[in-house]
């Protein structure tokens, strides 16, 4: 599976105080986690529900908190284990998965989408917006207050190669690629993207994924003077980004590439943990700031409540 991890960060700018996105994840049915499924390869099915949750805090007076996105998503993923030809100390397997999702995006927002503007009596879009007297019609979003909402629907394509000890245990290197498509329905119904926010917000986005993952340190003492122990650490090297595409006449195709490089310690007891260093450049993809520059660095901390992927020793 590739899900969201849980992360912390600090962006390296004057005006910002944390970014976090905190996702839930649950299985609905796990079909990947069928005994000996990466041993033996063949085809596993896994339905997922995760709720997404982005929150940045900033230093401004008046509204320091920018409005947090929230992501209910379902998605259904048929992933093909494909045992490859490889030297004798390794084990070496491609995972292929198809996914397809649905989702809905928005900041919870109410407001006119528009900057310094109040929706009118009776509106019936985000775009209804009057101006107090003295106060100049804006075409700038709104990025307070305005309100953001879209339902999409998706499908991706996603390769990982792994390469395992012989005789069983996690895996020792890996790389991923991935290349999905979204689409913002243009419906008429509660939720739906604004017809004028479509315009501008892209009709469709590619989603695009590359990383390579290395395991650096085997069990060891995963905090000095204490007892925990893990059992690796790991470099991970991910470079992702999107470009939004069907935009309105006068408006050119926008987008934005994120890159880390993070520390992940896999604990004995469960889950991984570590620390990276992370640089985005290009839009804002906070919701309704997507037409806001955000070229900033950030560390911070993540969590994966996930193990590496295993490979059964020749007598499990």
């Amino acid at each position: 599976m590739d899900l969201e991890p849980i992360t912390v960060a600090i962006p390296l700018a004057r005006d910002q105080l944390f970014e976090a996105q905190l996702p839930l994840h649950l299985f609905l049915y796990d079909g990947l986690d069928h005994p000996r499924l990466m041993n033996d390869g063949g085809l596993g099915l896994a339905l997922t529900f995760s709720f997404v949750a982005t929150l940045r805090m900033e230093t401004s007076q008046s509204t320091p908190i920018r409005p947090p996105s929230y992501l209910p998503r379902l998605r259904l993923q048929l992933v093909d284990v494909l045992p490859l030809a490889s030297p004798p100390s390794r084990a070496d397997r491609l995972l292929v998965s198809f996914g397809f999702f649905a989702a809905h995006h928005s900041n919870g927002q109410k407001g006119c989408a528009l900057r310094d503007g109040a929706l009118l009596p009776g509106a019936t879009s985000d775009f209804d917006c009057g101006w107090p007297p003295g106060v100049p019609r804006s075409d700038a979003l709104n990025l307070d207050s305005g309100s953001f909402t879209d339902h999409l629907l998706g499908t991706e394509l996603l390769l990982r190669w792994l390469s395992f000890p012989v005789n069983g245990g996690a895996s020792r290197l890996g790389a991923t690629s991935r290349l999905g498509f979204d689409w913002n329905v243009p419906c008429t119904f509660s939720g739906c993207i604004e017809p004028a926010m479509r315009r501008r917000y892209g009709e469709t986005a590619i989603r695009w994924l590359a990383a390579g993952e290395l395991q650096v340190a085997g069990r060891h003492r995963a905090v000095p003077f204490r007892a925990r122990v893990a059992s690796d650490a790991r470099l991970r090297l991910t470079a992702s980004g999107a470009v939004h595409l069907g935009l309105g006449q006068g408006r050119s195709p926008y987008g934005d590439a994120t890159f880390d490089l993070a520390y992940v310690t896999h604990f004995e007891r469960g889950g991984s943990g570590g620390p990276f260093v992370r640089y985005h450049h290009g839009h804002d993809p906070l919701n309704v700031r997507f037409e806001e520059r955000w070229d900033v660095w950030l560390v911070g901390y993540l969590v994966e409540l996930t193990a590496p992927p295993m490979l059964d020793g020749p007598g499990d």
